[in-house]
C-alpha cells in the first residue's frame, strides 16, 4: 500500500532551535496536503530556561506561543493546528507517542538538541523513547544556531540500502515523497574493501586478502544489479533515480555520499528497539547519523509491538 502523509505532529518546547524544524515540516506538508499539529507537553519539574529562553510551563502561555507560531506561518498554504497537553508529564516521550496515535498522525517531526525534556541530542533519551513507543514514522532534525532561520528545499533524497528486505521498507515512503515534492532519489549501497570488512568476514579478509578482494569485487557488481532491480521493481516510473555503489567503511561512505552529492533528506528503515539503530548495526548507525547535518526520516519495520521494539535482526 502506498503511504500517505495527511497529518503531521510537531512537538515544540518554546525554543527557537526547536522551531528550526518548521520549514522542514511545512516543506513536506504542503505538497502532501497534510495538516500540521503543533504540540507542547507541559513537563513535570521542567527547567526554568531552555537555551536562555523561558521554559513554557504555563498552559495559557504555551497556547499563546503555539498560536503565535501558527500565525507566523499562516501564508505557507498549510493548515496548522495547535494543542497543549495541560497535565504535567514525567514521560514526555510517551506523551508525544500517545498524541501521535490519538491524532492519527502519519509523521512526527522532532527537533533533537540540548539537555532536557524534548531538548536532547540526536542519540538522546527522548528521541530514542519516542521511536521505541510508536510505529509512526519520525523525522529527526538536529538544529543549530546556523540553521535556525534557514529555509528548506527537498531536491534530493538519499535512501541507504543493504540488500535486505528490511532496508527496502523505506522505499514506499521515499517514492511517495519524491513524487509529491519532485525530488530526485539516490539509492546507495556500500560494499566494504578488504581493509574495512567487519563481522564474520573479518578473519577471512585477514588471512585470505586476495580471495576476499575478488569476492568483494563480485559483490560490488551484484550491488549495482541489485539497485537497478530495486529501481525497476519498487519505485514508480517517471521518478528521477540515481544509483550509487561505494566502497569502504559503511558509515563513513554514507556520510560522504550525503555531503558530496548534496542530499537534503535521508530516508531509512529502523527496527526501533535499539533507539536510532536501523538497518545498520548500532555502532555503524550511530557513526553515520552523528556525521550528517540533514534531516533523517526513520520508517519503522513491522514486527513486534511499538513498546518492546521486538522483531527484526539488526536493530
Amino acid at each position: 500500500m502506498t503511504p500517505s502523509i495527511r497529518r503531521m505532529l510537531v512537538p515544540l518546547d518554546g525554543s527557537r532551535l526547536a522551531e528550526a524544524v518548521l520549514p522542514v515540516a511545512l516543506a513536506i506538508a504542503a505538497p502532501c496536503g497534510a495538516t500540521v499539529t503543533l504540540i507542547h507537553v507541559i513537563e513535570h519539574n521542567a527547567p526554568d530556561t531552555v537555551h536562555g529562553e523561558p521554559h513554557l510551563d504555563d498552559v495559557e502561555e504555551a497556547a499563546g506561543y503555539l498560536e503565535a507560531i501558527a500565525k507566523r506561518f499562516e501564508d505557507s498554504g498549510v493548515t496548522i493546528e495547535t494543542h497543549v497537553h495541560p497535565n504535567p508529564e514525567h514521560d514526555v516521550a510517551k506523551s508525544v507517542a500517545e498524541h501521535a496515535a490519538e491524532l492519527d498522525s502519519d509523521l512526527i517531526v522532532l527537533a533533537t538538541h540540548g539537555s532536557g525534556g524534548l531538548r536532547r541530542l540526536l542519540f538522546g533519551r527522548i528521541a530514542q523513547q519516542v521511536l521505541r513507543q510508536t510505529t509512526t514514522p519520525i523525522l529527526l532534525m538536529r538544529p543549530t544556531e546556523a540553521t535556525e532561520a534557514a529555509g528548506f528545499r527537498c531536491d534530493v533524497m538519499l535512501v541507504p540500502l543493504d540488500g535486505t528486505p528490511d532496508a527496502e521498507v523505506a522505499l514506499p515512503m521515499a517514492g511517495m515523497l519524491a513524487e509529491r515534492t519532485g525530488a530526485a532519489l539516490r539509492l546507495v549501497r556500500v560494499v566494504p574493501t578488504v581493509g574495512t570488512v567487519s563481522g564474520e568476514a573479518s578473519p577471512a579478509a585477514t588471512f585470505s586478502p586476495t580471495a576476499t578482494a575478488a569476492l568483494l569485487d563480485i559483490e560490488q557488481q551484484a550491488a549495482r544489479d541489485y539497485l537497478a532491480e530495486v529501481r525497476r521493481r519498487d519505485l514508480p516510473a517517471g521518478l528521477r533515480v540515481t544509483l550509487e555503489v561505494r566502497r569502504g567503511d559503511v558509515a563513513t561512505e554514507l556520510a560522504k555520499s550525503v555531503a558530496e552529492e548534496g542530499s537534503d533528506l535521508v530516508v531509512m528503515s529502523t527496527h526501533g528497539r535499539s533507539g536510532l539503530a536501523g538497518i545498520l548495526t548500532g555502532s555503524v548507525a550511530s557513526r553515520f547519523l552523528s556525521r550528517i547535518a540533514v534531516p533523517l526520516l526513520l520508517i519503522r519495520i513491522d514486527g513486534g509491538s511499538a513498546n518492546d521494539g521486538s522483531g527484526g535482526a539488526t536493530g
